[in-house]
């Protein structure tokens, strides 16, 4: 008697093609992602930085991380009684080395700032007080800031702002950032594209086998058919 068929795998073709569309899919996503990322910090765009001075040498910073082409407002607020400067190196990917700095290296690093005019160069009153400078946000990379009065960056008063990425090192506050949500979106595309690749091996196994030839056209003898009953001896 004739069996009915039962629906079989999916042909190795069809899932070649939904491995394709899902990498397809991940790769709009993040791209769609990006876009609307960039969408955001667009030229013109304008955010607000706080710089304080609550201690005599260091910096606390709202932000560690702004957008290129951003207009960024300054707000700066001191809580001590000692004069310090923020200055913000107008230079991606340079930084004056603090930790071999004495206060011999200032017109070193005088004379770097006349020939790359800083982003923001504010000098902070000996009293407590608030000013606010602005300046459009450079180019991606990080940027250095630090205290031009003697003494005070070889004693570590610097760190870094970031343009598209979040700055590292110095008292800038830790900032989370977008990196999670990229970091997510990549991982989910790696683990469709992982269980798509197995799904696929899984699949075209099936295929094979059910495709493999008989045994008796291998040049094996044939099986006895089991509807002939055996004879039995009395």
């Amino acid at each position: 008697m004739a069996r009915a068929k039962t629906g079989g795998p999916f042909p190795l073709r069809t899932v070649t093609v939904l491995v394709a569309l899902m990498v397809l899919v991940g790769l709009v996503g993040l791209n769609a992602f990006a876009e609307a990322r960039g969408a955001a910090a667009h030229p013109g765009a304008s955010v607000s930085l706080t710089v304080t001075v609550g201690t005599p040498f260091a910096f606390t910073l709202s932000s560690n991380e702004v957008q290129p082409g951003q207009t960024v407002s300054v707000t700066l607020i001191q809580t001590s009684s000692v004069v310090h400067t923020f200055t913000l190196l107008n230079a991606t990917g340079f930084q004056f080395n603090w930790s071999s700095s004495s206060s011999d290296s200032l017109p070193h690093i005088l004379a770097f700032l006349a020939a790359h005019p800083p982003l923001v160069n504010f000098t902070f009153p000996a009293q407590a007080g608030t000013g606010e400078a602005s300046f459009v946000a450079p180019a991606f990379g990080e940027y250095e800031y630090l205290c031009l009065e003697p003494g005070h960056f070889a004693a570590g008063m610097w760190g870094l702002l970031g343009s598209g990425e979040a700055g590292s090192g110095g008292g800038g506050a830790t900032d989370t950032g977008p990196g999670a949500p990229v970091f997510i979106i990549a991982g989910t595309i790696a683990g469709l594209v992982v269980l798509s690749i197995v799904l696929a091996f899984v699949v075209g196994k099936r295929e094979g086998s059910r495709h493999e030839m008989a045994p008796e056209r291998l040049g094996y003898p044939e099986s006895s058919s089991p509807s002939t009953p055996l004879s039995s001896e009395r």
